[in-house]
């Protein structure tokens, strides 16, 4: 069982990156994250990485995440060290991606989150809804979020956390990140389902493939 928290459990700062790639750049795509990308970035404080593959709904192939205490932490020198000095390899990844969607983003509360808090991970399914609204819908949607749509995905058991994001680079400005260990009763019950409001609306559905 989820309980709906003020205070985030993992930090307020979280990078997503988009994109599709080629067939012959797949299969090293997940070496190179597991040997240079994630293990640099723990280093310097990030808290957790991820990466999945699209499994259904809309959206790139793939997306990788990687949480840290606050967005201050991508733009302070630690992290641009990494950028100003990258790897051969590194660079040349980075040229191979097709549809590119770099998006940082901040927590914007409250959180469901698994009774008792405290997690350490980004899960092994996750659904990612990206949107926009009309800024005549925003107090609408907000109420609607956090009175309605939380409270009801907290008595599914198979919700480990559903957090909600701003953007401050990307190319829409809200994320809704769905967080869970089971597909059997997801979309029951309203899962997933952010009403008519949003525009702009791109909702897929993740599997992990490697982590931190």
């Amino acid at each position: 069982m989820s309980e709906i928290l003020n205070t985030p459990q993992s930090g307020t700062g979280l990078l997503a990156i988009f994109c599709d790639l080629d067939e012959p750049d797949r299969s090293d795509f997940r070496p190179w994250l597991g040997e240079d990308m994630f293990p640099a970035r723990m280093t310097i404080g990030f808290n957790a990485c991820a990466s999945y593959d699209l499994i259904a709904g809309d959206g790139q192939q793939f997306v990788t995440l990687y949480e840290m205490p606050s967005l201050g932490h991508l733009y302070g020198e630690p992290y641009q060290a990494l950028r100003r000095t990258r790897s051969p390899r590194d660079a040349a990844y980075h040229e191979k991606f097709r549809n590119p969607d770099r998006c940082t983003l901040a927590w914007a509360g409250p959180e469901l989150s698994s009774a008792g808090g405290n997690i350490q991970s980004l899960a092994p399914l996750i659904q990612i809804d990206r949107f926009d609204l009309k800024e005549g819908d925003v107090q609408t949607f907000n109420i609607w979020f956090v009175t309605k749509y939380l409270p009801l995905i907290a008595q599914q058991a198979e919700a480990i956390r559903v957090r909600r994001y701003l953007s401050m680079e990307g190319s829409v400005a809200h994320m809704v990140l769905h967080e869970f260990t089971d597909l059997t009763h997801v979309g029951d019950d309203g899962f997933g389902n952010l009403g008519d409001l949003p525009t702009r609306c791109q909702s897929g559905r993740y599997q992990q493939m490697i982590s931190s």
